[in-house]
């Protein structure tokens, strides 16, 4: 029950998230954007994101996770409340923005939080997290549909201010996690980025992150063009997204029993088809099977990753290991969203197949670094301290 308000204000953070996505064509058409403006609108909050894990992550290890999340609730409640007001391309883009930042800084360190002291036990807890967050983004484009008939404000409104609300009393559990600490730099990122299983556990991040920014970007787009309405493009992200409601549990069990490297090549195996699955399909009911199956890969990949990636850091530098599995994961999805738009508009559907042909090539490259990983402990970090 401690750490309940951490697992109710992810959940809101990635509500806030995922409501705009069964908005895009209405927002394209209703401003008069283009598919560039569209892939900006995209992309950009993983690009805010990004920035922010990179610069703030090794304050995260060093103690400063109360900071951190306060900044995290204001970007991510003021975010999507000035979202739903705002007109054209830049304002659209600036409040995408701060929602990036709010869901990567709250993600960064409720992590921490819950790792605490040791990553005894973490892949459990972190498979939660990551159901948690899957719940909410799932229900943001159901919570979009609802509210829609009260104004296309509202859906962003309930988010952006329930984030605001639940993630104060997540703020005051957080500050008061014991956690380990280190004396880390930012030369800390340089140092774990030349570590084999770090790489591969980017990589596999970079696929997975870049699949859903393709996702996010085309989908309502290419269910609209299938014939879905609103309601039916948030029940195909439902389908997506169910399995990841029970399975990333399960798979952080797995993979701190076994390691992380024993989950990454199943997990790839059937992700990877399967985006080449969207390519294929033409009904809805297919795309959602399809969707079920790529939440089903995408729990075992990503837990994978964490866990790979926490046999190198340990818990005292959890959260600059967090950021450079979240920067690989966020430069993905960023290009990817970008690109989605332009991809569909020349290709149609044939988007997925290209997008799953790149991640043959990146699971080969994850194939050839995880095999050449490091023992745990190797280079292990300073002895934590707590605080």
């Amino acid at each position: 029950m401690r750490t309940l308000p951490i697992y109710a204000a992810q959940f809101l953070s990635t509500s806030g998230l995922g409501v705009v996505f069964v908005f895009f064509e209405d927002i394209q058409r209703a401003q008069g954007l283009s598919d560039l403006d569209m892939g900006i609108i995209a992309g950009v909050g993983f690009a805010t994101a990004l920035v922010a894990h990179l610069v703030l992550s090794p304050l995260g290890d060093r103690g400063g996770i109360a900071t951190l999340g306060l900044v995290a609730v204001l970007a991510g409640g003021i975010g999507p409340v000035g979202f739903a007001f705002a007109e054209g391309l830049p304002l659209l883009a600036f409040t995408r923005g701060l929602t990036g930042i709010g869901f990567a800084m709250f993600g960064l360190v409720a992590r921490k939080a819950l790792i605490g002291l040791d990553t005894q036990g973490s892949g459990t807890a972190l498979g939660q997290l990551l159901s948690v967050g899957v719940a909410g983004f799932i229900m943001g484009p159901l919570i979009g549909a609802a509210f829609e008939p009260l104004g296309f404000e509202a859906p962003f409104l309930i988010v952006g201010i329930g984030f605001l609300l639940v993630g104060l009393p997540a703020l005051r559990t957080i500050r008061h996690t014991p956690i380990a600490v280190a004396p880390v730099d930012w030369s800390d990122l340089a140092t774990l980025v030349r570590r084999p299983k770090v790489q591969a556990a980017m990589i596999v991040q970079a696929i997975v992150w870049g699949y859903i920014g393709v996702y996010d970007a085309v989908l309502d787009r290419w269910l609209t063009d299938l014939g879905a309405s609103t309601s039916q493009v948030a029940w195909v992200i439902v389908a997506t997204g169910a399995p990841m409601l029970v399975f990333p549990r399960i798979a952080g069990g797995m993979a701190e029993a076994r390691g992380g490297a024993a989950i990454i090549l199943p997990a790839l195996a059937l992700l990877i088809p399967v985006m080449a699955g969207y390519g294929i399909v033409t009904s809805l009911i297919l795309a959602g099977l399809v969707g079920a199956l790529h939440g089903l890969g995408e729990s075992f990949a990503t837990i994978s990753a964490q866990i790979l990636t926490l046999e190198v850091t340990g818990a005292e530098r959890a959260a600059v290991g967090s950021a450079l599995l979240e920067a690989a994961g966020l430069t993905a999805a960023g290009v990817a969203a970008f690109v989605g738009p332009l991809g569909y508009g020349a290709l149609d559907a044939g988007v997925f197949l290209a997008t799953a042909g790149v991640g043959v090539l990146f699971g080969l490259a994850a194939r050839i670094r995880v095999t050449h990983g490091w023992d745990i402990g190797e280079g292990a970090a300073p002895e934590p301290a707590t605080t």
